[in-house]
C-alpha cells in the first residue's frame, strides 16, 4: 500500500468516503503541412507524442529527404530509448553533435549503425534502409506477399520490404514499384514510423509509456507532493425536503475539500506524513487542519483543534493512533493482507497495471499537447497523456471491463501467490469466476441499465510524464449523474496530484509520535466526556 493508493485511503479514513490531453488540434502544428495534406495526421500525431518539433522557423519541410540523424532522433523519442549509453565513437558524430544522444541510443539499441567508424548523419536515409530499419525495430514478419517490380528476392533489404509490406506499412507506389534506393522524405518516414508503431504485433508507444510511468511510479524511493480535492455529493431534492438536520448534511456534502500539504513520500522503510485541511462547505463552513503519519503498519492523526470544537483534555493536541492491522478487521478485510512482502505486491501492482493498459491504452488514453493542461513550471514535461471516457464509450468500456479486464483480475485473484494480498480463498476464488460468467451472460441487459442510469458530464485524466518517464502531475476531473426512478444524485471530484524532490533524500517534518502525545483508538470510547459542538 504506498503512493496514490495509500493517500486515496486516507482520504476513506478521514471522509469515510472511497475515492476509487486534448484531442489533435484541427489546425497542423506547421505552416507547411497544410490542413488535408496527405501525411498531416501522422505528422500531428507525432508532434503531440513529443517526437517531432520541426524547424525553428515554424516548418517541418515534409518533402525533404529524412536524414540518418533526423531518423535517430525520431525513433529514441518514439521509443524512449535511454540516452545514457557508451560512446559509439563515430569520428563524424562528436559529443557536441545535436543528434549525438540519439545516434549513440539507436546504436546501443541495434537499431542503427554505421560503417567504417562513420555514422553518415547528413546522409538521407533511402526507401531500402527504412525498411530494414523498421523491419529490425519492431520484429516486423513478412509472408512473401511483396512483389514490386524493382525488388528482385535476391536484394539485400528484400526481407525486411516484405515484412513492411505484410503488416500495412507501406503498399509502394501506383506502377509497382517500390524505388528502394530513393530517399525517404520526412513525411513518409512520420507516415512509416506511426504505422510501425500501430502494427498488431507491437505494443502501441502509448501502452508501452504507461506500462513504464506506473513501473516507475511504484518503483520511487521518495518523493514530496501536494494536491487538491474538490468533492460534492449532490442528493435528490425530495431529501433536502425530509428534514432540516439532514437537509444541512446534505449541504456539507456537496462541496468538500481536501488540501494537501507538505506532503513526504519514503519507500524504505515505509513513513509518510502531510498536512490535511479539511473543509466542509455549506452552513457549517469549517475547515479543520490534520498533520497525519503513517508507517507500514501504524497511522496517526491530530485531532484538530477549533472554535467549533471542544476536545475532552485526553485528546487535546494528542495524536489518534490507528493500527493497520486492527484497521483492517474493523472493517471486515482479513489483516493479513496487511502484512504481506511489501515485493510482492510490487509485483501484483504491476500486474494489475499492465492487465489495465493492455484492455484500456488503446481507445481511452491519447497523446494531448503538453500545454493541454496548467502544472508548475518545474516540471520537465516529456509527454501529457490523456484518459477520456464519455456516454459515447461508456458501452465499449464496459463491454471490454467486463469480458477483457475482469476476467483477467479473476485470474490474478486465483493465484495462489497473491492469495494473501486479496485475502481471498481458492474457493471465493472460483465462486467469484461462477458470478463473473452469469455477469458475461447477463451483460446486455446490464448494459441497457448502466445508460438508463449513469450519465457521464465529465469523465478524464491528466497525466504529465517528466524526462525520467516518471509521473510528476496528475489531474482528474469526474462529473456524474445517476437517476434512479426519477431522481438524481450527482457526483463532482476534481483532484489534483503533484510530485516534486523525485528519489532525491526525504526531509521530514514530524517524527513518530512519542508515547505521551498518543491516543490509541480502541481508548477513545473509553474516554468519558464527549466532544462537543458548539450551535
Amino acid at each position: 500500500m504506498r503512493k496514490t493508493g495509500l493517500v486515496s485511503m486516507l482520504f476513506a479514513l478521514i471522509l469515510t468516503v472511497v475515492l476509487p490531453g486534448f484531442q489533435a488540434s484541427a489546425n497542423s502544428a506547421f505552416k507547411d503541412v497544410s490542413a488535408g495534406f496527405w501525411a498531416e495526421k501522422e505528422i500531428n500525431m507525432l508532434v503531440e507524442m513529443g517526437v517531432i518539433s520541426g524547424y525553428d522557423n515554424g516548418t517541418f519541410r515534409p518533402n525533404q529527404p529524412v536524414t540518418r540523424a533526423q531518423a535517430a532522433i525520431m525513433l529514441t523519442n518514439a521509443l524512449d530509448l535511454h540516452t545514457d549509453v557508451p560512446n559509439p565513437n563515430y569520428h563524424d558524430v562528436k559529443v557536441d553533435h545535436h543528434a549525438y544522444e540519439a545516434i549513440a541510443a539507436v546504436t546501443a539499441a541495434g537499431i542503427m549503425s554505421g560503417s567504417d567508424n562513420s555514422f553518415n548523419p547528413n546522409k538521407p536515409l533511402n526507401r531500402a534502409q527504412m525498411a530494414t530499419v523498421l523491419a529490425s525495430t519492431f520484429e516486423l514478419e513478412g509472408d512473401g506477399s511483396a512483389s514490386f517490380k524493382d525488388v528482385r528476392d535476391d536484394f539485400w533489404a528484400a526481407a525486411a520490404i516484405d515484412a513492411i509490406y505484410t503488416q500495412g506499412i507501406t503498399t509502394g507506389y501506383d506502377n509497382g514499384t517500390f524505388r528502394p534506393n530513393q530517399a525517404t522524405t520526412r513525411a513518409q518516414f512520420s507516415v512509416f514510423l506511426v504505422k510501425a508503431l500501430e502494427t498488431p504485433d507491437s505494443e502501441s508507444a502509448l501502452a508501452s509509456l504507461l506500462k513504464e510511468a506506473y513501473a516507475n511510479e511504484v518503483a520511487l524511493e521518495a518523493y514530496d507532493f501536494s494536491g487538491n480535492v474538490e468533492m460534492g455529493i449532490s442528493l435528490p431534492a425530495s431529501f433536502y425536503e425530509t428534514d432540516p438536520e439532514l437537509a444541512m448534511v446534505a449541504g456539507v456534502m456537496e462541496d468538500i475539500t481536501v488540501e494537501i500539504k507538505n506532503g513526504t513520500y519514503q519507500k524504505d522503510p515505509m513513513k509518510m506524513e502531510m498536512d490535511l485541511a479539511v473543509t466542509l462547505g455549506g452552513d457549517v463552513n469549517l475547515t479543520l487542519n490534520m498533520p497525519v503519519i503513517m508507517t507500514e503498519t501504524k497511522m496517526w492523526i491530530k485531532l484538530p483543534s477549533s472554535p467549533f470544537f471542544e476536545l475532552p483534555p485526553e485528546l487535546d493536541g494528542k495524536f489518534i493512533e490507528f493500527d493497520m492491522e486492527s484497521l483492517a478487521m474493523l472493517e471486515g478485510a482479513d489483516p493479513t493482507g496487511m502484512m504481506v512482502n511489501l515485493d510482492l505486491q510490487t509485483e501484483l501492482a504491476l500486474a494489475v497495471y499492465d492487465l489495465f493498459f493492455d484492455h484500456f491504452a488503446d481507445g481511452y488514453y491519447e497523446f494531448a499537447e503538453l500545454n493541454a493542461i496548467d502544472y508548475p513550471n518545474a516540471i520537465d514535461a516529456k509527454h501529457v497523456v490523456k484518459f477520456e471516457l464519455t456516454n459515447e464509450k461508456l458501452e465499449s468500456f464496459a463491454t471490454t471491463f467486463v469480458e477483457g479486464f475482469l476476467p483477467g483480475m479473476v485470474e490474478l485473484m486465483a493465484d495462489p501467490e497473491y492469495a494473501d494480498v486479496f485475502g481471498i480463498t481458492p474457493e471465493e476464488a472460483a465462486q467469484l469466476a461462477e458470478e463473473l460468467d452469469m455477469i458475461q451472460l447477463e451483460l446486455a441487459a446490464l448494459l441497457e441499465e448502466l445508460q438508463a442510469v449513469l450519465t457521464i458530464n465529465t469523465f478524464e485524466q491528466y497525466i504529465v510524464i517528466d524526462q525520467n518517464h516518471h509521473i510528476a502531475h496528475d489531474v482528474l476531473n469526474l462529473d456524474v449523474d445517476f437517476t434512479i426512478e426519477g431522481e438524481t444524485l450527482g457526483l463532482v471530484l476534481n483532484s489534483t496530484q503533484g510530485k516534486s524532490r523525485i528519489n532525491l533524500e526525504p526531509e521530514f517534518t514530524y517524527g513518530i509520535p512519542a508515547p505521551e502525545e498518543v491516543v490509541p483508538f480502541e481508548e477513545l470510547f473509553l474516554i468519558e466526556e464527549p466532544m462537543v459542538i458548539e450551535q
